[in-house]
């Protein structure tokens, strides 16, 4: 029977396209329980992450975004499994929505993805799309790639 194969194949293209969608959102995630001292708080020192003190940065936010430390994605692994989430200093392929920042240099970061501040939580993990169904890596990749 033509139609029960068309259902068949119907199916399971439906059930590969959830797994993939379900591996992008688990791709997302950030290590559980982040090892070491809670670097994101405002009490914490900024050269943590920053090349200047608190004051500084303070006077020209938009200089202190681009006032990162070198070794930043070292940084950030010393206390974050990089996991199965998106390797950090490739360049991406395709245009990148506004809402997701690039490095300075031009290549993904952690903070590509992620609110670094902890100034927006709405989505966990301090992502800064909504990742439920795969949609922060469906603002980048197609589907076909993550499967």
């Amino acid at each position: 029977m033509k139609g029960g194969g068309r259902a068949s194949r119907a199916v399971a293209h439906g059930l590969a396209t959830a797994a993939a969608i379900a591996l992008a959102v688990a791709a997302t995630s950030v290590s559980a329980k982040p090892k070491g001292d809670d670097v994101h708080r405002s009490d914490t020192a900024c050269t943590t992450c920053h090349g200047a003190e608190a004051a500084a940065l303070r006077r020209d936010t938009k200089a202190a975004a681009a006032n990162l430390a070198p070794d930043l994605e070292s940084r950030c692994t010393k206390c974050h499994d990089e996991g199965p989430s998106h390797r950090t200093g490739v360049r991406p392929v395709r245009p990148e929505p506004p809402a997701l920042p690039l490095a300075a240099d031009g290549t993904i970061g952690c903070a590509t993805c992620h609110f670094m501040h902890g100034e927006n939580d709405q989505f966990g993990d301090f992502l800064r799309m909504d990742n439920r169904k795969g949609g922060l890596c469906l603002s980048c990749h197609e589907l076909s790639e993550l499967q």
